[in-house]
């Protein structure tokens, strides 16, 4: 039997998922560029397709203000009989749903009020410096919890280095090592 073709989404932004071009082509794995309705990764051969994010904030992002599209697309691979992983390319110390609580938004991160203890985004429930608080950890781990219960989407976490390998395990695409 031949080893199945991962189809990779043209939508992609350009150079974002180029880690992980380089690793398919490093091991031999076969792809192509192909329109898909949902995900970023599939094969023929599976029923599972995987959606790549490169950070919390991406994903936070997808459930705040991106969150209707990104329902839809789930919606989208359940009704063609596909389980969407979400594959999110964060390292330690995030291995489940449940570390995603422990995180801050970039943007509290980088805020001189917060640095300087005028404002605590996990306890107040105002940001100091905006109209609306940035979605927390939290926040974000009660979404992404829901999601999973209500669609049976799965989130996974992996280092960025291993992107390309956990795509081909989790597709059942044999590489060479």
């Amino acid at each position: 039997m031949e080893a199945p073709v991962i189809y990779v989404d043209t939508r992609q932004q350009a150079n974002k998922h180029s880690n992980i071009d380089n690793w398919f082509t490093a091991h031999k794995v076969q792809f192509e560029y192909k329109k898909l309705d949902f995900g970023d990764y599939m094969t023929s051969q599976s029923n599972i397709s995987v959606d790549t994010k490169q950070n919390l904030a991406e994903v936070a992002s997808n459930f705040g203000r991106d969150h209707a599209r990104f329902a839809r697309e789930i919606k989208r691979a359940n009704e063609a009989g596909y389980k969407l992983i979400v594959l999110i390319e964060v390292g330690h110390p995030y291995h489940c749903v449940d570390d995603v609580a422990q995180w801050t938004s970039n943007v509290c991160q980088k805020c001189d009020k917060r640095r300087f203890g005028h404002c605590d985004p996990k306890v107040s429930m105002r940001c100091a410096a905006r109209k609306q608080k940035p979605m927390q950890g939290s926040t974000l781990a009660r979404i992404m919890r829901t999601i999973e219960y209500k669609y049976g989407c799965e989130f996974m976490f992996c280092n960025k280095r291993s992107t390309g390998r956990v795509i081909c395990e989790l597709l059942g695409v044999n590489y060479e090592k």
